[in-house]
């Protein structure tokens, strides 16, 4: 869900060449998916660097409902809560450059077909690599972000469709963008934010 990985993009890995401002950082992040009838996802987040250039991130999420509009609230489906995690290592840095490493989306479900209470969807786990730049545009800031990952970075789609055909792992680009503009500096600032990876383009403020 947008917002609910460690970094300020919305669902794609971020890197810097500095070390995290904050001791560690938490909230939570909604999407609206539809008013009529309503559905929504909603998840809390809680990401903190750790040592020399580490990061860990934990988030909860309850998924919105994927049913059919037309039978939104009439079949007693309730969507899963899931439990993800999210490592990632900063490797490499020079100027305004760094590359980093890592897993995203250990993600966790219960299962409500199943006799166990949480198992792993491999189908979202990411690892990935991501190159950072980070330029001083004079009262605004450009940080730029491209990468290769796996999983849930990939192309998905929507229906799965089973062949007899071995299933073979899904892999993508990744590319995003973050401008931190001076505007609305006293109540935290406005930032811009682009990126395109395996789910579509994602743009928002």
């Amino acid at each position: 869900m947008a917002y609910t990985r460690p970094g300020f993009m919305m669902k794609i890995p971020t890197s810097s060449v500095r070390k995290a401002p904050y001791l560690f950082r938490a909230g939570f992040g909604v999407e609206l998916h539809r008013f009529d009838p309503f559905n929504s996802a909603q998840g809390i987040y809680f990401d903190m660097e750790l040592g020399k250039s580490f990061t860990f991130g934990f988030s909860s999420v309850q998924t919105a409902d994927s049913t059919a509009p037309a039978f939104l609230g009439k079949t007693g489906y309730t969507p899963p809560v899931e439990f993800g995690f999210h490592l990632q290592q900063r490797v490499y840095t020079y100027n305004d450059v760094s590359l980093s490493m890592g897993l995203q989306d250990i993600v966790f479900q219960n299962n409500q077909d199943a006799e166990q209470v949480l198992s792993l969807n491999t189908d979202l786990l990411s690892f990935f690599l991501v190159l950072a730049s980070e330029k001083d545009l004079g009262d605004y800031k450009m940080n730029t972000y491209m990468g290769f990952g796996s999983g849930g970075l990939g192309p998905m789609d929507s229906i799965k469709v089973i062949t007899d055909s071995t299933q073979q792992g899904n892999a993508g680009v990744f590319v995003g963008f973050l401008l931190k503009t001076p505007y609305f500096a006293r109540t935290g600032g406005m930032d811009i934010v682009g990126e395109f990876d395996g789910t579509g383009v994602n743009v928002g403020l």
